[in-house]
């Protein structure tokens, strides 16, 4: 059933992808706060609104992992440049959902820096404070935690 489960996510994410995406790209975990799920994440920018997707999972024979990230940028703004680098900022209210031995559900706040050395390369870090609701035995609620990230985008 968990196979099963991260099949249909992905089989939509790359749907939803081929149909609307930009800016794909890599997003891996920082020690200060992990990504949920495998920590390392496809990343994808769609073209239309101001919505960004984060998607990975692990599947081994005793373990199976997923996490989905999505975030709704209401800033995303040039913070200054220097030369041919422009430096922006973002920020937004998010959500998330991960499995790793309990699923968790939550919401998350990023806030980034996206640096763009040439026009169709994004290189990005991000720290996102969050709060999730563990569905296992027990069920707990509040979870606090801190979720970062870094990581390139390539902008087609």
């Amino acid at each position: 059933m968990k196979k099963i489960v991260v099949l249909v996510l992905l089989i939509a994410l790359i749907g939803t992808a081929s149909a609307f995406a930009t800016g794909v790209g890599v997003s891996a975990g920082l020690p200060i706060g992990n990504l949920p799920g495998s920590d390392v994440m496809l990343s994808l920018k769609v073209d239309q609104i101001p919505f960004l997707m984060g998607f990975g999972f692990a599947i081994g024979n005793e373990q199976v992992a997923f996490g989905f990230t999505g975030d709704w940028w209401v800033q995303n703004e040039k913070l200054f440049s220097i030369e041919s680098l422009v430096f922006n900022y973002y920020l937004g209210p998010g959500f998330y959902l991960g499995y790793q031995n309990n699923l968790v559900l939550g919401g998350r706040f990023p806030v980034g820096l996206n640096i763009y050395p040439i026009p169709n390369l994004e290189f990005f870090l991000e720290l996102a404070p969050t709060l999730a609701v563990q569905l296992g035995d027990p069920i707990v609620f509040p979870v606090f935690g801190m979720q970062s990230a870094f990581g390139f985008r390539f902008w087609f």
